[in-house]
């Protein structure tokens, strides 16, 4: 039976494969529209330092020209951040798209059968990289009222962030990684965020730390994409 689902699957990757560079000149899906969710922490290189970690929901809307170069824009918004009551963010990235592959190498160690109709569904799937960089321009609401802390069953001082400008800027680079099943596809969005506006600054009735300012955030998000 497995051999008889192999030969199936094998049969349908090599018809798709012999399609897929014209189906690649047939694609005039040039709008990309976007809805993810994901994470974004701060990111420190001194572990004494404190961190920042917020969620992010975007909606993202892309257009692309025939030579796969483009524009994406959309709007986040990023809660459960300290020293905020509102993170509000608009992309305006530069982008382009590379060609979409197909991998149907199957390497490494396959444990089960289960595990082999995997990788070969995996490498029937349409892939595609894209290529961010450009800028975030937002605007915090602010919320600085700030907890209170005790070390070690000591007295309690206040401690945190605090939201020092409203206007947010940041220079941003990142990739997303697009599995497509037809106009549909399941996106993978890391990407790297340089702050320019100083935004948030930590506070500590102890002095440890007080006046840092993180200024590199990581965004990691899934998504579900749409092309139309």
């Amino acid at each position: 039976m497995y051999r008889f689902v192999i030969f199936v699957l094998l049969i349908f990757y090599f018809i798709s494969f012999s399609n897929a560079q014209d189906e690649e000149e047939r694609d005039r899906y040039n709008y990309d529209l976007s809805l993810n969710y994901g994470i974004f922490p701060s990111i420190t290189s001194d572990e004494l330092k404190p961190e920042l970690f917020g969620n992010v929901v975007s909606v993202d809307f892309a257009y692309f020209f025939h030579n796969r170069i483009g524009f994406r824009t959309g709007f986040a918004s990023i809660n459960n951040i300290e020293g905020t009551d509102g993170f509000y963010s608009i992309p305006i990235m530069f982008a382009y798209r590379s060609k979409v592959q197909r991998d149907f190498y199957i390497g490494g160690n396959i444990d089960s059968f289960g595990d082999l109709i995997f990788k070969i569904i995996l490498g029937l799937i349409p892939k595609h990289a894209e290529y961010n960089i450009g800028f975030n321009l937002g605007y915090i609401n602010p919320d600085n009222n700030l907890g209170l802390v005790s070390y070690n069953g000591g007295p309690y001082y206040k401690e945190g962030f605090l939201t020092q400008n409203r206007f947010y800027t940041s220079a941003d680079a990142g990739l997303r990684l697009t599995y497509r099943i037809y106009r549909f596809g399941v996106v993978l969005s890391p990407s790297v965020s340089y702050v320019m506006t100083n935004n948030f600054e930590f506070y500590s009735e102890q002095g440890s730390n007080n006046g840092y300012s993180p200024d590199w955030f990581l965004k990691m998000t899934i998504g579900l994409s749409y092309r139309f």
